[in-house]
């Protein structure tokens, strides 16, 4: 079963296809992923390589509302290898990745032709 649903990114306004969970009478449920797809449109460059605004970005945001909670996405720049492009970001990163006991490269998607990582963030309580 799949339900029509709509999601709103700052400033746009997109619908996608999620399916919905299905309910089982055991203690377990099956709950199929939601996709979301990141129009291009609502990556705002903030950061780039050598520090060139014409240059590639070696950063981008996108705000988006989970749950009623503000998230920023965070995507870097990253090589074939799926390492961090920019050594400024390198450290948190890595950081990160430890946290999480994650030592594999991330999944990563295409921006303006060149590959990034993403990680998602809440703000702060006060916004």
């Amino acid at each position: 079963m799949s339900a029509h649903m709509s999601f709103s990114v700052v400033n746009e306004t997109s619908s996608f296809i999620s399916p919905l969970p299905v309910a089982q009478n055991d203690a377990s449920s099956q709950v199929d992923d939601a996709v979301i797809q990141i129009p291009d449109a609502c990556w705002e460059p903030v950061d780039f390589l050598d520090g060139n605004e014409n240059g590639i970005p070696s950063q981008l945001l996108a705000t988006l509302y989970v749950n009623s909670c503000p998230m920023h996405f965070e995507a870097y720049l990253v090589d074939e290898q799926g390492d961090i492009c920019d050594a400024r970001h390198q450290q948190a990163i890595s950081l990160v990745k430890a946290a999480l006991r994650d030592d594999e490269p991330w999944k990563s998607f295409s921006y303006g032709g060149h590959d990034y990582v993403m990680i998602a963030i809440p703000f702060g309580i006060s916004r």
